[in-house]
């Protein structure tokens, strides 16, 4: 229900909308004004009000539609709708004047360094944000004081069009007056006639105390307590308190009375005739004419508003003009209505219409108007940017056709007034009026764009050059000295053509590039990072803030130096080199300079040299001098103190151990890891080219892989296996680098002086772990699983307890992966060895180690290639660091 309650209110409110936008012809061919809603009763106990309106007398109500006057132009750039009571003018919806300044680039623009962009002047003005607010219509004098006008090369036609025009005065009542409250709320003036159904309050004191509500009964008279009837029908309110005091005096002595109006009468009257809602209306004994017509809903369009009869008791009273109040807000013909009155309003009379730059267009009712001078009065005059030099009349000439003159009302021409004029110029019944608009076009003017202070149009003056349009503060700074450009409109046809000047040489007033400025010139200067490119330098090394930066004139060393946040304290500054080139119109080539920065530091000129275009300094590091992540070694796990300490060139791995405090008793020696930083990124790059490369093997397989399967069976197991392999190379290529090198290390006394006490590099990391009395037994056997280390067990013993290889293992590639990392395989040893007990299968297991067991692949082309593949991803995981299982 609440759905259909809402769909029903939209579908009115829909329909009032489009009503109300609907234009309304009046009958007889004249256009009309809005038209109103049905009338409604007036409520005979609420005196009727009159609502006076503000301004003129135009304002309308705030519905869009419902009355009011439309600009009736439409210029070239689309008819431009306006709010009632605001006067149309011909000119289309104004912005306000945007600055015309080229987007430049920032003359100190710096690359590197931050502060220094603090000392960049900014070469436009800053672009004012602006935040949304209510749209608000504008007034012609507000039009006409924004707009600018165009310039010449932005010339357009001005289309004249009326599309709406009002008819006068209608507005005024509006559709919501109907059933207006009536006047009770002003004072009652003494010559008010007091009528059956008036009531008085009377309040005595003295002798006689109380406040009585008296009422003039049908009889016209007030019945007095203690004293009786009095008649006061048609006796003024003026003469109402002597009549009261007179009669009460007969009965009463030293007494005082006040007497004031309760509430009125109401009277009924007669509205007929061209009206909205025509009957008759119970209305206030104050009510007047313009109270009668709102009760009415107004005249219709096609009803008079300038003759207007009141007749009563069967004559005509009087004959009202609303033009009067209309136009200059007098009521002295707004005359007090009496019971039984008729209003009677009649046929419209001629009109005649004024469109265009007028302060008030409409339609207006004529009745002693015969000329376009007083038409023109009505409609206030004509606004100052009216064209005066040609006004036409559209004219229907004897219910035949019509036609169109054109008029010249230019004083300057004739010699006489606009007055004297237009008085000569007869107006008759449906005639239409036109005031063109004068040319939008800028004149007398000379534009300057780009790179200047105060951009926009200058006043042209007589012999006026470019010099005196930019003066001496207009330029801002590093403009481009050696060009700027005049835009000019060329005769006969205002072509545009571009002219060349120099600007430095105009500023020194050389009449070749000082030229002189014609009306619509458009001077256009351009910074000087716009025509040139921006010089820089680079510094580079052990400095602050290395990079580039802006070349200044007359800069030296020490100023880049200080740009660059000066030399860091692992700078070398004995030596430093300056590379510059050597530029010809040919060829370029370069050169080094050597510098000692510590005396360029402090000035001396033979090292603070001036730098050049395109130079760049390199601040060398100091020799040996390590960077601090170089300069530490981290120890990890079973050692007395580990943590991470800083190392010396040429310290021994057994010497940092021996200053940790050597192992714990819980070291598992042979599980250490030992990983170094340069042996990381080695692998990483090695494990990168082979993974890239397998997978570019995978991938030209894969059309081999119809052609090799003998069957159905095997194309299937093929492509699982691929599958297989596809998915150990993504998780490879998630696996970084360990960069572990295999040490064998022993008790300090026996490690110092052996071929794996190596040389400590910064950012080396050992890790001893403790024992952890475990074996691994991994890959194709019947239970792969960690058992507990034994000590003194084979790797066959260890094979046996996982239930022995399956029938896919590929014993002959078995290998161990030991617990310092090392590796060996059962393709090291010979056969014979296996056979008499010794061999692969009779090593010995330590705690930690690993038993690989790989899968065996059929002995076709295809799987011998996987096999291949599969065999480098098991050593690209083994380098990483990580276990390859081969594929499950």
């Amino acid at each position: 229900m609440k759905l259909k309650s809402i769909v029903s209110l939209l579908s009115m409110l829909l329909a009032a909308q489009i009503a109300l936008s609907q234009p309304v012809c009046a009958e007889g061919g004249a256009p009309a004004a809005l038209s109103a809603a049905p009338a409604a009763s007036i409520s005979a106990s609420a005196p009727a009000t009159l609502s006076i309106p503000a301004a003129n007398g135009l304002t309308s109500s705030p519905a869009s539609a419902t009355g009011g006057i439309t600009a009736p132009l439409a210029p070239s750039a689309g008819p431009a709708t306006m709010q009632p009571g605001i006067p149309a003018q011909s000119t289309s919806t104004l912005q306000p004047p945007q600055p015309t300044t080229s987007q430049l680039t920032a003359p100190f623009q710096r690359v590197a360094d931050p502060a220094l962009q603090a000392t960049q002047p900014q070469s436009a003005p800053p672009q004012m944000t602006s935040t949304p607010a209510a749209v608000v219509e504008m007034s012609n004098a507000e039009r006409a004081m924004l707009d600018s006008g165009s310039g010449a090369d932005k010339s357009s036609p001005q289309e004249f069009k009326v599309k709406s025009l009002k008819q006068f005065g209608y507005s005024f009542f509006r559709p919501e007056m109907q059933g207006f409250a009536a006047l009770s709320d002003v004072p009652v003036g003494p010559d008010y006639q007091l009528g059956t159904g008036d009531r008085i309050v009377m309040t005595v004191w003295g002798s006689l105390e109380g406040s009585y509500e008296l009422e003039v009964n049908r009889s016209g008279e007030l019945v007095l307590p203690k004293v009786g009837s009095v008649k006061v029908a048609g006796t003024t309110f003026g003469q109402l308190p002597k009549l009261l005091t007179g009669h009460l005096a007969k009965v009463f002595r030293d007494f005082n009375l006040n007497i004031t109006m309760g509430k009125l009468r109401m009277i009924k009257v007669y509205v007929v005739g061209e009206v909205k809602s025509p009957g008759d209306y119970s209305i206030s004994s104050l009510s007047t004419l313009i109270n009668a017509l709102s009760a009415a809903g107004g005249p219709t369009t096609n009803g008079s508003l300038r003759s207007i009869s009141i007749v009563r008791d069967g004559k005509q009273v009087d004959e009202v003009d609303l033009y009067s109040f209309f136009l200059k807000g007098d009521k002295n013909r707004d005359i007090r209505l009496q019971p039984g009155d008729t209003i009677f309003v009649p046929q419209v009379g001629p009109v005649a219409g004024i469109a265009g730059n007028v302060r008030r267009p409409a339609i207006y009712e004529l009745k002693d108007e015969k000329n376009l001078k007083e038409l023109l009065e009505l409609a206030n005059g004509i606004v100052p940017t009216g064209y005066l030099q040609r006004m036409q009349i559209s004219r229907v000439e004897a219910n035949d056709k019509k036609i169109i003159t054109d008029i010249n009302l230019d004083p300057t021409k004739s010699g006489k007034a606009l007055d004297q004029l237009t008085a000569t110029i007869a107006i008759k019944d449906m005639d239409l009026v036109k005031i063109f608009p004068i040319d939008g076009t800028l004149r007398g003017y000379a534009r300057l764009e780009g790179y200047v202070l105060r951009p926009g149009d200058y006043a042209l003056q007589p012999g006026m050059r470019i010099d005196q349009l930019l003066g001496q503060d207009n330029l801002l700074p590093e403009y481009h000295t050696e060009s700027g450009q005049v835009i000019r409109l060329m005769p006969p046809d205002f072509h545009p053509e571009l002219i060349f000047f120099n600007v430095s040489r105009a500023m020194a007033k050389d009449p070749e590039n000082n030229l002189e400025l014609k009306e619509f010139d458009i001077v256009r200067i351009f910074s000087r990072w716009e025509m040139e490119e921006m010089p820089r330098i680079k510094i580079s090394g052990e400095i602050q803030k290395p990079g580039e930066y802006r070349y200044f004139s007359n800069m030296r060393v020490r100023d880049l130096l200080i740009f660059a946040g000066n030399p860091k304290l692992t700078a070398y500054l004995n030596d430093a080199e300056l590379t510059r080139l050597k530029l010809s119109t040919s060829s370029v080539s370069s050169y080094p300079i050597s510098i000692n920065l510590a005396e360029a530091l402090k000035g001396n000129p033979q090292h603070n040299i001036p730098l050049e275009p395109h130079d760049e300094l390199t601040v060398r590091k100091i020799p040996n001098w390590a960077d601090e992540n170089d300069r530490y070694i981290t120890l990890k796990g079973e050692f007395v103190f580990p943590g991470t300490y800083p190392i010396f060139k040429g310290e021994k791995l057994s010497s940092v151990i021996h200053r940790a405090g050597g192992f714990s008793p819980k070291a598992h020696l042979k599980g250490a890891k030992f990983t170094r930083t340069s042996v990381r990124e080695l692998q990483q790059k090695r494990m990168d080219e082979f993974l890239a490369s397998t997978e570019m093997d995978i991938n030209s397989k894969m059309s081999e892989m119809a052609s090799a399967a003998s069957s159905a069976e095997e194309l299937a197991a093929n492509k699982a296996s691929i599958e297989g392999v596809r998915r150990s190379l993504q998780l490879l290529k998630s696996t970084k680098a360990e960069g572990r090198m295999v040490l064998q290390l022993s008790q300090p006394d026996t490690f110092s002086g052996s071929p794996y006490d190596i040389e400590v590099l910064g950012g080396d990391t050992l890790e001893v772990p403790q024992r952890t009395n475990s074996v691994s037994v991994l890959g194709r056997v019947t239970n792969p699983t960690n058992f507990v280390f034994t000590e003194g067990r084979s790797v066959g013993d260890y094979l046996d307890l996982a239930g022995g290889i399956t029938q896919d293992s590929n014993d002959d590639e078995m290998y161990v992966i030991r617990a310092d990392g090392s590796v060996f395989s059962h393709q090291q040893y010979s056969a014979f060895g296996s056979l008499v007990g010794g061999g692969f299968m009779g090593e010995r297991i330590d705690s930690g180690d690993a038993i690989i067991v790989p899968q065996k692949f059929e002995k076709t082309a295809w799987m011998r290639n996987l096999k291949d593949i599969t065999t480098i991803i098991s050593q690209i995981a083994i380098s990483a660091g990580t276990v390859f299982l081969g594929l499950r």
